[in-house]
């Protein structure tokens, strides 16, 4: 058979499109990736990749180039569109209409225009909470009620505190009185915004950088806004400057954090109000309700919505299924949820088939591959702390683990080098505590005298200075640089390679930018070898056949190869 050829959204390092290629069944000769490291490391490792089709935002893609890779055969998408859950309850969030969840919508957008014969969407395992939500827009009525009977329902967002100027505020804006010039711009809220964190004002302010910045803002003071939406706020926005003013000079306001506290809170709710209007979502006037500010809005499921805008373009869709995959279950030495929706075209299925995911192998936990499958052999190969030092080979250092299941999986396809074998430098308070820690121990482990350096540790989790155990599985791995994960047997941080074995990477895989990148893409990838199984599902709904089955990996059937 042809391959298969692929267009990667969001594309990542790419773990989900390595699963894809390790079939023998797809190539990759289309992608999209914003991220600059990402984007190395995804070149670097996709041979067929063509390099006039690799985007960088999706909404780069126009309707020509939309043709053109139509022309050159692409014909599956793939991907994982970043998806926010939204709570009401988070009163501190400055942003109200989530722009990660319209890019949800823009991946949808790719298949209705490129028409694939099959598709993989993956997400977040809270994908079909209803945390996760899109607001209704002024011109969306009949087309989700009817033709998709999607439920919309009515629902009440906080958009603020009640203060003295939000009354008048309110009023203001359900009057039509909306300018954009009324808000300050990002940075100098931030910067406001962080003397409400602050226990010793003056001792903040003091430091040269904040001293220095907060000096040179108040000479434009008069001229940061270039028009008020009321007189009582221009007079508190005025008086806060020579509150500000008296900071600078050592002179401790007492009014200062109470009128910063009200200029704040006018600003939150513009920036919501102006997300509104630019987002075009359908709402009732603000009004006030016990402390909070308040509008009225209508919002439907994400989850809801993709699956039944996805089956309106003629795709036959898993959703008798659980949707949700543990990586451990297969093969992945990690316990890792994500939801998957895959699709194929209706006409390509043969009648009576279905569109499944793929039935776990291991169920049973005394059968899961562990971390000493993924990482023991590495135990005795020198590390570095430097992504420029040139990579360790194999011979005469690895600890032989013929017994391990995914030994030779692991080396398929290597030239014989540990690439990515580096991990974070260790200071002292860090290597006391990797010296004290017990496999499957944490920070809370610790003795207190060794916690000393975080103001709140009661508030530190689980995973954070965690040492793995050779005969466990790991949990699931994020950036295990910041979380400070230790190595079950070494006093040492987990390396890039240890912590992408974690993932199922093969060797071969390469990673690409900075050390802290690195560890970030290794983090936000799908396990390949889950992606791997995820993809013998779209090719079984297509009537193919891999080349090998993934499962025989895990029963240890793959060919022996030379390290």
């Amino acid at each position: 058979m042809n391959k298969f050829k692929v267009i990667d959204l969001f594309a990542g390092a790419g773990g989900l499109s390595a699963g894809f290629e390790q079939t023998g069944c797809f190539e990759v000769v289309a992608a999209v990736e914003i991220d600059k490291n990402a984007r190395k490391t995804y070149k670097e490792n996709h041979n067929s990749l063509k390099e006039q089709y690799f985007f960088e935002n999706i909404k780069d893609i126009k309707e020509d180039q939309i043709r053109d890779l139509r022309k050159i055969g692409v014909n599956i998408v793939i991907g994982g569109p970043p998806c926010q859950g939204f709570s009401n309850a988070n009163r501190q969030r400055n942003t109200l209409v989530s722009t990660n969840n319209q890019l949800v919508k823009e991946y949808i957008s790719i298949i209705e225009k490129l028409k694939p014969k099959a598709f993989v969407m993956e997400n977040v395992n809270t994908m079909d909470s209803d945390k996760h939500k899109f607001f209704k827009t002024k011109n969306e009525d009949t087309y989700l009620t009817e033709e998709l009977m999607v439920e919309v329902r009515n629902e009440t967002i906080v958009i603020g505190s009640k203060t003295a100027l939000t009354e008048t505020l309110i009023n203001f804006l359900n009057n039509g009185g909306w300018e954009e010039s009324f808000m300050i711009n990002g940075e100098i809220f931030s910067k406001l915004n962080a003397f409400t964190k602050q226990k010793d004002i003056l001792g903040y302010i003091s430091k040269e950088t904040n001293l220095r910045y907060f000096s040179k803002l108040i000479t434009k003071w008069d001229t940061i806004h270039s028009s008020y939406w009321c007189n009582e706020y221009k007079e508190v926005w005025l008086g806060l400057g020579d509150q500000l003013e008296s900071l600078i000079e050592g002179n401790q306001s007492i009014e200062f954090i109470d009128n910063l506290r009200h200029i704040l809170e006018v600003q939150k709710i513009l920036m919501k109000f102006k997300e509104i209007l630019d987002n075009n979502v359908h709402y009732q006037n603000l009004s006030s309700k016990n402390d909070s500010i308040i509008i009225d809005v209508q919002t439907y499921n994400v989850f809801e919505y993709v699956k039944k805008r996805l089956k309106s373009l003629g795709y036959k869709i898993n959703e008798d299924d659980e949707f949700i995959l543990n990586a451990v279950n297969f093969g992945v030495p990690q316990q890792r949820k994500r939801l998957f929706i895959v699709g194929a075209k209706e006409g390509l299925i043969e009648e009576g088939q279905k569109v499944t995911l793929p039935e776990p192998v291991l169920t049973d936990e005394k059968n899961f591959i562990k971390i000493a499958d993924a990482i023991k052999d590495l135990e005795l190969i020198t590390t570095s702390t430097n992504t420029d030092t040139l990579p360790p080979s194999y011979k005469n250092n690895y600890i032989s683990q013929r017994d391990n299941r995914l030994f030779e999986y692991f080396k398929e396809g290597n030239k014989g080098f540990v690439y990515n074998h580096v991990r974070t430098e260790t200071r002292e308070i860090a290597l006391k505590r990797f010296r004290t820690l017990r496999p499957g121990q944490n920070f809370h482990d610790l003795d207190e005298k060794l916690k000393s350096t975080y103001t709140d540790y009661s508030r530190t989790q689980n995973t954070v200075y965690k040492r793995l155990s050779y005969d466990s599985v790991s949990g699931t791995v994020l950036n295990v640089r910041k979380s400070m994960w230790i190595h079950p047997s070494l006093d040492r941080a987990v390396t890039i390679r240890e912590a992408a074995r974690l993932q199922s990477f093969q060797d071969r895989f390469i990673f690409k930018g900075t050390k802290d990148a690195q560890y970030q893409q290794v983090g936000n990838a799908v396990p390949p070898l889950l992606a791997r199984f995820v993809a013998e599902s779209i090719l079984k709904a297509l009537g193919e056949k891999p080349k090998m089955n993934a499962v025989d990996i895990i029963n240890n059937k793959l060919e022996e190869t030379v390290v």
